[in-house]
């Protein structure tokens, strides 16, 4: 398969470039944090993300959209930092319209996508065997997604999928997999690490969230568009 990656969106509309690509590509990703940006100019955020339903909606089986930290920050009230207070109501009512819009990780080929990470240590304590059950547990139970310290940063073996940091997941990501992730931005250019276990992991979000990524499933390799 060939897949098309693109980051945390964070208001940017650097996105909207899949459009014109999607019939190129087998699937569409879609990293998460539609909002709060630093700039938290309104409508444009909220059209923005409308748009981004739309898209989704006109390629129902091909585009994914990822649940992520900035989503839950609104739908399960967690407020993480750039946490709109003013327009959290609106926000959360989009999240709650679309919800059967999003799931937390897609698996095409041994190819696990999520937004921040998974890890073992993250999935023995949600009492979950299989990467598979995730989507189901966020369903019946999403509280098992909510941050869980102490680090601030996230840098913290425990945290879930929408929270890990690289530099934890390094160290206990589940095996079989290589993950791709956003989440952590990178200064001018995805990267790639190699965990403990000798997966890769490939983070593709960068300050300004402008490079979308393919991945190429059946030879392993990556590039910026």
């Amino acid at each position: 398969m060939k897949i098309l990656v693109i980051p945390d969106l964070h208001a940017s509309t650097h996105w909207k470039k899949a459009i014109p690509l999607v019939d190129q590509y087998d699937k569409v990703v879609v990293l998460g944090d539609e909002f709060d940006t630093w700039e938290n100019k309104w409508p444009s955020q909220m059209n923005n993300a409308k748009a981004l339903i739309k898209f989704k909606q006109q390629y129902p089986d091909k585009v994914c959209l990822c649940w992520s930290n900035h989503a839950t920050s609104y739908y399960l009230d967690e407020r993480c930092s750039g946490h709109q207070s003013i327009y959290a109501i609106d926000i959360k009512e989009f999240y709650d319209t679309h919800k059967d819009l999003f799931d937390v990780c897609f698996i095409f080929d041994k190819y696990l996508f999520v937004h921040a990470g998974v890890s073992y240590k993250w999935m023995r304590a949600a009492t979950i065997k299989k990467v598979e059950e995730i989507n189901q547990l966020f369903k019946e139970r999403p509280n098992f997604f909510r941050w869980v310290g102490p680090n601030g940063y996230g840098d913290n073996y425990g945290e879930g999928p929408l929270w890990i940091r690289p530099g934890a997941l390094i160290r206990t990501a589940v095996k079989g997999y290589t993950q791709v992730v956003g989440h952590t931005e990178n200064k001018d250019h995805p990267k790639e690490y190699v965990t403990d276990t000798h997966e890769k992991i490939i983070v593709i979000d960068t300050n300004q969230h402008d490079k979308l990524t393919e991945i190429d499933t059946e030879t392993d390799e990556w590039k910026v568009i």
